[in-house]
């Protein structure tokens, strides 16, 4: 990808004290970039992509990017401090899930490259890993399965989005064991996942009894929401954006675009959408706000051209604040926004 050296430059002043002046967002959810958060730690390790955020029960920030060298970055969330690193040898790292089993944590991560998924302790030793799921007769080849996150169930079982091979969704049980398979050309109409489509998303089971599984469909510019068992519910436009992830936060999502009108342009810089219960969305950081006709439709929305270069994942701490792992943004891979209450 070519980064325009104008918004390369924008992304730098991300550091800069006159965007931490900026109050990015609106109503309940505003916030400031943290100047120079992380800066030091990235400075040790070498980074190519930031690629996926997720907490352990310590409050340690891990930092997943495609760097084989050192896939997992390992930060104090407060002072951005490096704590260590280590490398899974994956050179497609994409997608990193933490799960909790029993007294332990371990993490799901996806290779579009390898063409599987690994499991792994904190520490990065090999638990598992779950290869393309040949018995399901719908890959060539390994080649074809490009797996770009995990989402999981309470009860141990999850899914993997085949989001950079063929569409389909793969339903395993916590053995790892196939269970069922949905999306890309199978079933009619909306149960349909496009290419380019299932990239990230979430288990959604805020209702217990409804749990629902939400489908950032990036490059289709929408949210799509499916039955635990892969029956398609309902779908939430999101004209001018690329939904690249859904991170379940209390009553709110949060969203990561990647660029506005992508792919139509790949050097459009993105921008974070929060949404409420009803899928509506309530904030834009790093974009103006929302606006929805008096019909419900929601209007384009732009980057603010100044704020992100291309957001990839999010990660919501304990006091609300945020941090963004973007993609092919060498000026900024990591960053942190502080809330403003």
């Amino acid at each position: 990808m070519i980064i325009r050296p104008a918004l390369f430059l924008l992304t730098c002043l991300c550091s800069s004290l006159s965007l931490a002046d900026d109050v990015l967002g609106q109503g309940d959810f505003r916030y400031r970039v943290v100047p120079g958060w992380g800066r030091g730690a990235l400075a040790q390790v070498s980074v190519k992509n930031g690629h996926a955020l997720a907490f352990d029960a310590q409050g340690r920030l891990l930092f997943l990017t495609d760097d084989p060298k050192n896939n997992v970055v390992i930060l104090d969330a407060d002072t951005g401090a490096l704590i260590k690193h280590w490398t899974a040898r994956m050179p497609g790292a994409h997608g990193m899930s933490l799960v909790t089993e029993g007294s332990r944590e371990v993490l799901f991560i996806t290779d579009t490259q390898l063409h599987e998924v690994r499991k792994l302790t904190l520490e990065g030793q090999e638990l598992a890993v779950y290869p393309w799921p040949e018995q399901a007769r719908l890959h060539a080849s390994a080649k074809e399965y490009r797996p770009s996150k995990t989402v999981h169930f309470a009860h141990g079982d999850f899914c993997v989005f085949d989001g950079y091979g063929k569409d389909y969704i793969f339903h395993h049980k916590p053995d790892g064991s196939l269970l069922r398979w949905w999306g890309g050309n199978l079933g009619e109409g909306e149960n349909q996942l496009k290419h380019w489509g299932p990239h990230g998303g979430a288990v959604d089971a805020r209702d217990p009894t409804n749990a629902r599984i939400i489908i950032a469909m990036s490059d289709q510019q929408e949210l799509k929401r499916f039955t635990v068992e892969g029956t398609f519910v309902d779908k939430i436009p999101m004209p001018g954006g690329n939904p690249r992830d859904v991170v379940i936060w209390g009553e709110n999502a949060v969203v990561p675009h990647l660029g506005d009108q992508w792919p139509k342009d790949r050097n459009s810089p993105g921008f974070i959408s929060i949404v409420d219960r009803d899928w509506r969305v309530v904030s834009n950081i790093g974009a103006p706000p929302a606006f929805y006709k008096e019909d419900g439709a929601l209007q384009p929305m732009e980057s603010d051209k100044k704020t992100f270069i291309h957001p990839h994942a999010v990660a919501v701490d304990a006091a609300g604040n945020l941090y963004v792992a973007q993609f092919s943004s060498p000026a900024a891979p990591l960053l942190k926004l502080e809330r403003v209450k």
